[in-house]
């Protein structure tokens, strides 16, 4: 498997794992930041104690103090990272990957992810000295910063509109069941849910790295925590991912949502809050990416509220969601991004948000849910050709006639009357990705006809 580097981070297999590439990549990085100390986190995936301690020993060895941070979910880090004001900050994950990939994200100031990819093109260029100082062995552990998951949780409930949320679900005492695949958020999800007052069954979350699953957190993923939830007869089933960027639900009857509906509900929620979440900081606008389902649309809509698309990756989202100045921001993947507690995809803030807006409509998760729009969707992984660029211009030229939208700046976005279709490069596996959604399944099989054929 080849080492993929893009806007969404570092990601390798130890078999393309080159310490001394990660050490220059960390260098470029560390240099290029203001002075101050640095933040450290990990997900807890087993081997990745051993990613931790490199980025340790380098940024130790540029002379950085660093506040370490230990296993806990990157949307901490983020946090960390802007509550105590530092200059960034270090995330060792390749996020939902599986057991054997490795990976790193970086942060600046706020928190806010950086583009990694200018820092490894340097990093392959060479030209730096020595490393300082002499590497220094440590002993590895599996542990926890308490202090930067109290600071966290206390973010989620400082805007008085999130507070009117836990007292909402404070009163709806909602049973709810846990799925953090063993890995970061182990301990502060569960934390969490009890301090919103539900009653808590944990699945997966012992901490102890060793994924009970596939990762990812897709439907054909989560047959356990379905079974859990039906037997329990629990309101809700939360799976997130190992770094807890992202955040998946199963509903009463122990059926997956759809991963779209995500940040729809969390929209939702913030929406019915619209004049006391923006207040004077914010606008209505809320900031997805070109692969989220057009569902958030109708929720945005009927808010009165205005929808702003960018290319997809989480650092791109962010920079329209400040440029806009927007309220809400996230991917269809299930990422939520609520600008008033930190710049950054944080699945225990959509916890709060989807809670409370269930605890506010006093109806389970099912009945919720089915007041929203259902497109029918299609997703593909394909094989990347070697000229891309040369696809996609051919694939615009073909369809730019019964186009009534048409992006470059991520692969090709295309809107049509009856959908649209996405097609670009991964940005965390060597793949295209080709997504078409349109109101019904005929016509999305209409936009394949007229894309799989160029592509394939």
């Amino acid at each position: 498997m080849p080492l993929v580097c893009s806007v969404s981070g570092l990601r390798f297999t130890l078999e393309d794992f080159s310490p001394t590439l990660l050490e220059s990549l960390l260098r470029a990085f560390v240099q290029r930041l203001p002075d101050g100390a640095v933040a450290v986190g990990w997900d807890g995936r087993l081997g990745g104690e051993l990613i931790e301690e490199l980025v340790l020993d380098t940024l130790r060895r540029e002379g950085r103090r660093i506040h370490r941070l230990g296993v806990v979910p990157t949307p901490t880090v983020q946090y960390w990272i802007a509550h105590r004001r530092l200059p960034g900050g270090v995330a060792v994950t390749p996020s939902h990957n599986s057991a054997e990939w490795h990976g790193i994200k970086l942060f600046g100031a706020e928190g806010i992810t950086l583009d990694v990819r200018p820092f490894y093109r340097e990093a392959l260029s060479g030209g730096f000295p020595p490393p300082n100082g002499h590497r220094e062995s440590r002993p590895l552990s599996r542990w926890m910063q308490p202090q930067a998951v109290e600071a966290h949780l206390q973010s989620l409930r400082r805007p008085a509109w999130m507070r009117s949320l836990w007292e909402a679900i404070a009163q709806a005492r909602l049973h709810v069941v846990v799925d953090a695949v063993n890995a970061s958020a182990s301990y502060i999800l569960p934390l969490l849910l009890q301090r919103l007052g539900c009653r808590v069954t944990t699945l997966f979350a012992d901490g102890s790295g060793q994924f009970p699953r596939v990762p990812e957190p897709l439907p054909e993923h989560l047959g356990e925590l379905s079974e859990w939830v039906r037997r329990c007869r629990a309101d809700v089933g939360i799976a997130v991912d190992p770094d807890a960027d992202r955040l998946v639900l199963v509903d009463e009857r122990g059926e997956c949502v759809w991963e779209e509906y995500t940040i729809a509900l969390a929209a939702w929620s913030v929406l019915e809050h619209l004049s006391a979440a923006c207040g004077r900081l914010y606008e209505p606008v809320v900031v997805v990416n070109y692969s989220t389902s057009s569902a958030v649309e109708s929720v945005v809509q009927a808010a009165g509220a205005h929808l702003v698309r960018a290319p997809v990756g989480e650092l791109n989202v962010v920079q329209a969601l400040k440029q806009w100045r927007g309220v809400l921001g996230g991917e269809g993947s299930g990422g939520v991004i609520v600008p008033h507690c930190h710049y950054g995809r944080d699945s225990l803030a959509g916890t709060v948000l989807i809670l409370g807006l269930l605890a506010r409509q006093g109806k389970p998760l099912s009945e919720v849910v089915a007041q929203l729009p259902r497109p029918a969707m299609r997703k593909h992984k394909l094989p990347r050709p070697a000229e891309l660029d040369s696809v996609l211009r051919r694939l615009e030229g073909h369809l730019r006639k019964a186009a009534r939208e048409l992006r470059r700046d991520d692969g090709l976005y295309v809107r049509f009357d009856t959908g649209w279709v996405h097609i670009r490069a991964s940005n965390t596996e060597p793949v295209l990705r080709f997504i078409a959604e349109a109101a019904t399944v005929q016509q999305v099989e209409q936009l394949e006809r007229l894309v799989l054929p160029l592509l394939q």
